[in-house]
């Protein structure tokens, strides 16, 4: 694959996206005077405040803040484990040069790895 090609790919990439935002303002813009629509997003609004108030009184419970907490630390080692897994699972395939295991259950797996492109 050449750079020729990769870069061909971004301008694409980026003619298509520099499109959908024209396309976003166009529709925000046609939204945004709609006398109905925006009658309608202050309804929404409305029900959110009063919702949120609710929302707030039931989430200053002992008991529900102890259960977010504990869900909080649940969800940050899931996150830790998976980051750890990707690793032994590059590990594995450096080690092995297979892109499949097979867990507990019997059931194999593939391996995947995803690559993106980022500013440096």
């Amino acid at each position: 694959m050449s750079i020729d090609t990769i870069n061909k790919r971004l301008k694409i990439l980026s003619d298509l996206q520099e499109e959908m935002n024209k396309a976003r303002n166009v529709f925000d813009d046609t939204l945004e005077n709609d006398p109905a629509y925006q009658e309608f997003q202050e309804e929404i609004k409305k029900v959110k405040e009063e919702s949120s108030v609710k929302k707030d009184k039931i989430l200053t419970s002992p008991t529900v803040r102890d259960l977010q907490e504990q869900m909080k630390k649940i969800r940050e080692d899931i996150k830790e484990n998976k980051e750890i897994l990707a690793q032994e699972l590059a590990d594995y395939y450096k080690e092995s040069g297979s892109l499949q295991i097979t867990d507990e259950e019997g059931n194999t797996k593939r391996i995947i790895f995803s690559v993106k492109l980022v500013n440096s």
